[in-house]
Formats: structure tokens, sequence, C-alpha cells
């Protein structure tokens, strides 16, 4: 099949989505669930007949074997191209870093940016992460919204064992911003953090669900915020987690506490 044979499949998506889900479709039928005249139905599936994706049973139409496999393919690359947008600017950072991401891990994930009247959406939602969470570990190149700091810092106070590894200059931020609450979360026991000065993106590991989260240059704002439960997304976080945590340098090893 050549070039122009598959963007005509691409093309009749809505044709093959509503076959997948009802089995067999009469041409009626067909053309109120997609809203067009009988013509267009016509035109779409003798397009569809042609090339053995469908065929007609008792006055119905139905996916062949070979239109079954297509359908299934189309839908999945429709999902894998909307996942690559959402993620196109995660894509674009975990590149310059020679990080490779699975964009099928992330297809079902919930995907949450900044709006202009809402600039606080993806920090939010990965507060409510938090919230759900007992266990936390993460990588981040800029410390959270202070908003939203002494919210974090409670969790950890009431047991969320947590492990995070920052830049030197923002650890420098974190500890020296409010010495009085950075003692408190390390001298719980709940809290280690750790020293790497080329982290590409946030990334949090929770119980359930791990993020991966992009700033905004100009705001310091978190900006994009994708989290999903896939277990193949798991997978490449805690690869990715082990490495920057395995590079990373004891934050004890450059930081004297006692100055706290």
């Amino acid at each position: 099949m050549d070039a122009e044979g598959l963007i005509e499949i691409v093309r009749q998506k809505p044709v093959l989505d509503a076959l997948r889900e009802e089995g067999g479709i009469d041409r009626r039928e067909l053309e109120q669930r997609l809203n067009v005249s009988r013509s267009t139905v016509h035109r779409f599936t003798r397009s569809l007949r042609d090339s053995g994706l469908i065929e007609r049973t008792d006055g119905e139409f139905v996916l062949t074997p070979f239109g079954e496999v297509t359908a299934a393919e189309v839908a999945e690359f429709q999902s894998t191209i909307e996942a690559a947008s959402e993620l196109a600017p995660i894509l674009h950072t975990a590149a310059a870093h020679d990080i490779d991401i699975d964009i099928a891990a992330f297809t079902d994930a919930t995907v949450t940016t900044a709006a202009p009247g809402d600039p606080y959406r993806p920090v939010n939602r990965f507060m409510s992460l938090v919230k759900a969470t007992e266990t936390l570990r993460g990588l981040d190149p800029a410390t959270i919204n202070p908003l939203h700091i002494d919210e974090l810092s409670d969790r950890i106070n009431a047991g969320m064992e947590t492990e995070a590894v920052y830049p030197s200059a923002v650890l420098e931020e974190i500890l020296t911003s409010n010495p009085e609450r950075a003692r408190t979360v390390i001298g719980n026991g709940n809290l280690t953090f750790w020293i790497h000065d080329d982290i590409p993106f946030g990334l949090t590991l929770c119980d359930d669900r791990i993020g991966v989260g992009i700033y905004d240059d100009e705001t310091g704002l978190l900006r994009t915020y994708v989290d999903t439960d896939s277990q193949t997304a798991r997978e490449w976080a805690e690869g990715v987690y082990t490495k920057y945590r395995t590079e990373a340098t004891p934050l004890t090893e450059k930081f004297d506490l006692s100055r706290l």
C-alpha cells in the first residue's frame, strides 16, 4: 500500500472506530453516527471495501480480519501522536540529555498545563499526588513554588519518606531561605537530599504514579506536569532516577548543616 492509501485509511478512522465499537453497522446507522450524507458514507465504505478492510454481511458493514488489525493500529497511531504532541516540551528536554522516552507508556497519562488564569495548575496536580503517597523520590532542577513548600514540609514531617536530588544552587536556596524549616525536615530523618548539577527535568516517583515536569524559563513555575500509573513508565522513571541518584553527591559532602 502506498502513502496515499495509508493516508486514506487514516482519514477513514471514524468509520473504522464505529465498526470496532459496534461490530456491524448498516448504511443508515453510519450516516447518523458520522453525521454525514448517504453519498459520503457510500464513498467511505467503497474505499474501505476496495482496500479489503470491510465487507458487507446481511446488510451491515463489518471489519475483515485485516480491517480489525488495521483499525487497532490506526487508533494506536493517533494515541501515540496525541501523546507526543502533549509531551513535546519534555521530549525536547529529554533529547538534549540523551534520554529516551517510550511515548506509548504515556498515551493514557494525565497532562496538566499552566493556563493564563491558572498558572498553578501543574503544581497543584503534583501536590494532589503528594497528599496520596507515603513515599516520594524525585529529581528537580528548580525549587517548588513557595506557596506549597510548607505543605510539602508538613507531609515530610508527618512521615512521608522523601529523597530528592537538586542542583547545588537550588539546595542552597532551600536551606538558607528558611533554616529552621530545613533543620526540622532534615532532622526528623524522613528527608534525604542529594546534589546533581545537570538535572534535565522534574521527575517524581510516588507510591502509585510517576510524574514528569517542565518549568517555564521566564516565570520559574512548573509549566507542564505529566503523570501516569503505567508500569512501563514507572520502569523508565526508575531507570532515569537511579542514573542521576547514582551520580549525585550526598548533601553533607558539600554543605555544612551545622550552619543552619
